[in-house]
């Protein structure tokens, strides 16, 4: 269960965005991103397609920061997991 803290977003950025992750994604390619982008990870609650008429809502990895940044974060993942699918 999210913090307080995690909850409340009147004092947030309105210049910060967040790339949610997929589940699949894999371990060694967030970290990679972490490194590369200097950033961390944090909880996103998200609602996830579970079948064809099923939304099931589940907590999920995102990544924030400003947009520029998350584009580049986002293009770094897309590459890095056609990679590790290919290996």
């Amino acid at each position: 269960m999210p913090s307080e803290a995690e909850n409340d977003t009147s004092e947030q950025n309105e210049d910060v965005y967040e790339l949610v992750l997929p589940p699949g994604i894999p371990s060694k390619v967030i970290i990679a991103a972490c490194k590369e982008f200097n950033t961390d990870v944090v909880k996103a609650y998200a609602d996830v397609e579970t079948g064809l008429a099923d939304v099931t809502s589940r907590d999920l990895l995102a990544f924030r920061a400003d947009k520029e940044t998350i584009e580049k974060i986002r293009e770094f993942v897309e590459e890095e997991t056609r990679k590790f699918i290919n290996e």
